[in-house]
This record gives structure tokens, C-alpha cells and sequence, in this order.
């Protein structure tokens, strides 16, 4: 019993030394400050983790028709090229500034599952500034999108920025 009393104290404490934490305001939410040590390790994790597992069920249409990639291409362009930049094109400034800062996926995305890339597009990503489109987009225009953010790291900027004429995307 008094073992039961002792592990209940301590998480009692424990509990309440993080209320006085999260109230004290000491934490620094700013978004030009990074994450350090352990709470870097701690979100990198979860987030990494809990894509995967949930993404785990997610199956792969054929990504590799052309139409489906100049669909996604467009989307991509609409949609992404802001905050993850593509071949050539650099991140933007609003892109720039968030933290964690999002991942270049002209690099990125080949080495990415498909599942996860769509699971991430669809739903999003708490506190890190990537929105859920699965709330606006079908399931295939977002396939579209992975299937283009796929082909782009073979892309050089020549090669995307023909596309993306071809396509007839404005400037």
C-alpha cells in the first residue's frame, strides 16, 4: 500500500510541476527559435513515428502516368512550391520563417514512402504549419500531387520550369 501511495504522489507532483511549467510562460514559442535537446528529439520523434504507423494501411495507386504527374505538377505548384520549394525554385520567405522549417521535397521526396506522402499531404502535420488539403482535395488530386513530388527529385530546373510552361502555369 504504501508503495501504491508513493507512485501516486509522485505523479501527482510530476503533474503539477508541469501545470506550473506550461503557466509559467518560461517555454519560448517563437517561431525564429528552434527546439532544442530533447523536446527536438521528443516532436521529431512523434511525428516521424506516428506518420509511419499511421500511414502503415495506406496502398499506392500507379503514380507514373504522365497525366497524373502534370495534375499534380500543377497542384504542387499551387499548393506547395511556397513553403518546400522545387528544382530551382527556392522556398518563399513565409517559408523561410517556419519552424520546424519545412523540408526541401525536390530532395526529399523521392526517399519518402508514398503512403506517408500522401498521408502527410491529406492530413497535415500539427504545430509545424502544414495544413491538411485532405479537407478541400479528393484523394486523387492529392495522389496527383505525390505522384509528382515523386518524379521531381530526377527533376533538374530546366527540366521543371519546362514543365510547369508546359503545363501553362502563370508565372
Amino acid at each position: 500500500m504504501k508503495t501504491v501511495v508513493t507512485v501516486v504522489l509522485v505523479l501527482l507532483v510530476l503533474a503539477l510541476a508541469a501545470v506550473g511549467f506550461i503557466y509559467s510562460g518560461i517555454y519560448d514559442v517563437a517561431a525564429d527559435t528552434p527546439d532544442m535537446g530533447l523536446i527536438q528529439w521528443a516532436l521529431e520523434t512523434t511525428q516521424r513515428r506516428s506518420v509511419h504507423r499511421l500511414a502503415e494501411q495506406v496502398q499506392a495507386p500507379p503514380l507514373g502516368d504522365p497525366d497524373l504527374i502534370r495534375t499534380g505538377l500543377i497542384e504542387y505548384h499551387e499548393l506547395c512550391v511556397v513553403c518546400h520549394g522545387a528544382p530551382g525554385v527556392p522556398i518563399s520567405p513565409a517559408g523561410q520563417g517556419l519552424n520546424p522549417s519545412p523540408p526541401l521535397l525536390a530532395e526529399e521526396s523521392t526517399r519518402g514512402e508514398a503512403g506517408e506522402l500522401f498521408w502527410i499531404t491529406k492530413n497535415g502535420i500539427k504545430m509545424t504549419g502544414m495544413p491538411a488539403f485532405g479537407v478541400t482535395h479528393s484523394d486523387e488530386e492529392l495522389w496527383a500531387i505525390v505522384a509528382f513530388m515523386k518524379r521531381m527529385g530526377d527533376l533538374s530546373p530546366e527540366e521543371y520550369q519546362r514543365m510547369v510552361v508546359e503545363a501553362g502555369i502563370p508565372e
